[in-house]
């Protein structure tokens, strides 16, 4: 097994791409999932905003965003405080749809972690949030 970090980052998503398809959803990815979670969390923002939240380019925020919407899973409405603008919203059924993927996603990160102790787990999330926290002050 290599010990390249780049190398072992690389393998771990190909894990948890595994992991995604077969427990969570072949419907709804990652990226779609991260926007319903944003647009839930905070409803009612623009697409610019939505992409920087959920650390999206503008063209994946685009696309994710089209592909939403044909699914019926959000909307975009006139903002009601500036009509110039649209602003974003979960349907019901993209309620739903969170609501049944976030079950699975708890079941994946289960099985995903289930190699570490507690304790390891708790250290391991909170590394990886050091380096993502980084990355983003870059």
């Amino acid at each position: 097994m290599s010990s390249h970090p780049g190398q072992l980052a690389r393998r771990l998503q190909q894990v948890t791409y595994q992991l995604w398809t077969t427990t969570v959803s072949t419907e709804t990815t990652p990226p779609q999932f991260v926007v319903l979670n944003s647009l839930l969390a905070d409803p009612d923002i623009d697409q610019r905003t939505l992409g920087e939240r959920a650390s999206l380019d503008r063209s994946t925020v685009a696309d994710v965003v089209a592909r939403l919407v044909q699914r019926g899973l959000i909307r975009r409405v006139r903002d009601p405080r500036d009509g110039r603008r649209n602003v974003l919203r979960l349907t019901k059924r993209g309620e739903s749809t969170h609501g049944q993927v976030a079950d699975r996603i708890e079941q994946m990160n289960d099985k995903l972690l289930a190699p570490l102790s507690k304790e390891e787990q708790g250290t391991l999330l909170s590394m990886l949030t050091r380096i993502v926290d980084q990355d983003a002050q870059r």
